[in-house]
C-alpha cells in the first residue's frame, strides 16, 4: 500500500470548516483486490481493508472522526477500481448532518468502475436535521462491463422527537454514468418550506444495480412490496435496475435494502451476500 498525504498542511480545519480529502485505488492482485494507493487529507481514512469472502473482495469501511458535518464543511472521496478488481464500501455508522446558520456542507463522492471491475457502494444512512445546509452528490462512473450495486438512504429532520425538516437548504444527486452517457440522474432539493415530493415521508432511499435482468427485476418487486413500514417500487430500464422506498424513518428502509441486495448479489454477481462485519457492532 502506498501512502500520500496530501500538502494542505499540518492543518485541515479552516474558519469555515473541516476540509477533508480521500482517494483510494483498488487493484487485483492474485486472489484478492488491494487497496494499492491511498491519498488523504484531513479527517477521513479507512481502517485496514477485511477480507470475509473466498473470492478475495476487499470490504473497505470510510471513516469520518469528527462524527458529523456542519456549516462550512468540505468532503471529498474518489474511489478507482482497476480492471477485475473488486470492492465493497460501508461506513460504520449514519452520516449526520447538522443546523448551520450561514455556509453550507458539501460532499463529493465520485467512483471510477473500470471494465470487469465491481463496487458495492453500501453506505450508512444519511441524516439532515432541521436548519441544515446540505449538499450531497454521489457519482458513479462504470465503463463497459462493470458493474455497479449500491444504496443511498435520506432520514431528514428527527422523526421519534417530532422535529421536521424546515429552515435549511438540501441538495442530493445520486449519479450514474457509463461510458459519459447518464444512466440516472436522481435529484432531490429542499428549503425552508421542507422537501417536496415525498408524499410527507421523512425517509427516502435509492438503490441502484447494473447488470441486471427481467430476474433481478422480478426479485427486487417481491422485497420492496413484502417490507414492512415502507412504500417501495423498482423498474428496469436497459440493465439499470432502480429501486426506491419511502418510509417514516430510515429503519425501515435499511431493513428493506438489506434483504434487497441479500437477495440481488447471488442474481446479479453469482455471490452469496456476506454482510461487512462493522454492521454487526
Amino acid at each position: 500500500m502506498v501512502l500520500n498525504i496530501a500538502g494542505r498542511g499540518a492543518e485541515q480545519r479552516t474558519p469555515a470548516g473541516w476540509q477533508a480529502e480521500l482517494g483510494l485505488r483498488f487493484v487485483r492482485r492474485r486472489d484478492r483486490t488491494v487497496l494499492s494507493e491511498r491519498r488523504q487529507c484531513g479527517p477521513l481514512l479507512v481502517q485496514r481493508p477485511f477480507y470475509p469472502e473466498d473470492d478475495g473482495t476487499c470490504h473497505t469501511y470510510l471513516i469520518h472522526p469528527p462524527a458529523g458535518i456542519v456549516g462550512g464543511d468540505d468532503l471529498r472521496v474518489d474511489l478507482d477500481l482497476e480492471a477485475g478488481a473488486h470492492a465493497l464500501v460501508t461506513t460504520p455508522a449514519a452520516t449526520r448532518w447538522y443546523f448551520s446558520r450561514e455556509p453550507e456542507a458539501s460532499i463529493r463522492q465520485c467512483a471510477r468502475i473500470a471494465a470487469g471491475a465491481t463496487l458495492e457502494w453500501l453506505p450508512q444512512e444519511t441524516l439532515v436535521y432541521g436548519g441544515a445546509r446540505a449538499q450531497l452528490t454521489t457519482r458513479i462512473e462504470v465503463e463497459a462491463g462493470a458493474r455497479f450495486l449500491g444504496w443511498e438512504v435520506l432520514g431528514l429532520g428527527r422523526p421519534a422527537c417530532g422535529e421536521e425538516f424546515r429552515n435549511g437548504k438540501l441538495d442530493f444527486r445520486f449519479q450514474i454514468f457509463r461510458a459519459g452517457q447518464p444512466l440516472l440522474l436522481e435529484r432531490l432539493r429542499g428549503d425552508v418550506n421542507g422537501v417536496p415530493g415525498l408524499r410527507g415521508y421523512a425517509a427516502y432511499a435509492t438503490f441502484v444495480a447494473t447488470g441486471a435482468g427481467a430476474r433481478a427485476l422480478e426479485c427486487a418487486r417481491e422485497v420492496l412490496r413484502s417490507a414492512p413500514d415502507s412504500v417501495g417500487a423498482a423498474t428496469l430500464i436497459g440493465d439499470v435496475l432502480i429501486g426506491r422506498s419511502l418510509a417514516e424513518r430510515c429503519e425501515p428502509l435499511t431493513s428493506a435494502l438489506n434483504r434487497l441486495w441479500s437477495a440481488l448479489r447471488p442474481v446479479i454477481l453469482g455471490r452469496p451476500a456476506v454482510a461487512p462485519r462493522i454492521w454487526r457492532t
